[in-house]
């Protein structure tokens, strides 16, 4: 059975797309396609449509993340066509982390751009160019997809190191039927680990952010290990977000996927 690889790409933060270019090159035998992240962290990276452009130019399809955080609807259209001119047909909506400061508003100047609003925006400008767009929303494994998102293109799943967990979020929604990608997620260190385990409330695995005190590789293997097993429960693709560990991971999916 093959395995379905999203690559999320690590976005630079100085303007230099050289990082960039090195994922691609590592990562590319083993994606079927990279996400494009939009500043996750609410700090400045170089831009998403530059990032986009960069992944479309050598030949790999490309997802690229669109925060309601940053945008109002004027500037997300304006982003929606860059994309498709870019022949970027799939975009993963997303709320954003918060930031210090307020919310960009909506043109409307009353209320915050919503994911909600975004999926209704995306579907109204594909219609009105006449064009093919895949949308994307996430969805949290430990509670039930709300009936807007079902709406959506495709399901993100946030990742999670425990296979019931996604299981049993499938079995709660069979009849969804639309393809559904499961976030793995690979530790870089036990700073990130910790970090990340109280940000998306992940249970990590047994003594890892301990191996990962002596051994900054010690994530890849737990990742992949469970990007196997869900491949073998029969999800639909996963989410790989690798970060720094990019080139070990390509290693170890080689000749798997």
């Amino acid at each position: 059975m093959s395995l379905d690889v999203t690559a999320e790409l690590d976005v630079p933060h100085r303007p230099d797309l050289a990082p960039v270019r090195r994922q691609l090159d590592a990562l590319a035998p083993v994606a079927a396609r990279f996400l494009v992240p939009d500043n996750a962290t609410a700090r400045a990276a170089v831009a998403g449509l530059v990032v986009a452009g960069e992944v479309r130019g050598r030949g790999h399809e490309t997802v690229a993340v669109l925060n309601a955080r940053d945008r109002n609807t004027l500037g997300l259209r304006r982003d929606l066509l860059g994309l498709l001119a870019l022949g970027v047909h799939e975009v993963l909506l997303l709320r954003g982390d918060r930031p210090d400061h307020d919310p960009v508003h909506d043109q409307s100047g009353d209320r915050p751009l919503t994911v909600g609003a975004m999926l209704r925006e995306a579907r109204a400008l594909a219609e009105e160019h006449e064009t093919d767009l895949r949308v994307g929303v996430v969805a949290a494994p430990g509670r039930d997809l709300p009936a807007w998102k079902r709406d959506a293109d495709v399901v993100w799943l946030a990742p999670t190191f425990s296979l019931p967990a996604v299981i049993d979020w499938r079995e709660r929604h069979a009849d969804l039927g639309r393809p559904v990608r499961a976030g793995v997620l690979v530790p870089t260190g036990p700073r990130m680990a910790r970090g990340v385990a109280e940000g998306l409330d992940l249970a990590l695995p047994d003594h890892l952010v301990e191996a990962l005190e002596h051994d900054g590789t010690a994530g890849v293997d737990p990742a992949i290990e469970h990007a196997l097993a869900l491949r073998d429960a029969g999800v639909d693709g996963i989410h790989l977000v690798a970060v720094s560990r990019y080139r070990e991971v390509a290693s170890r999916l080689s000749g798997l996927v």
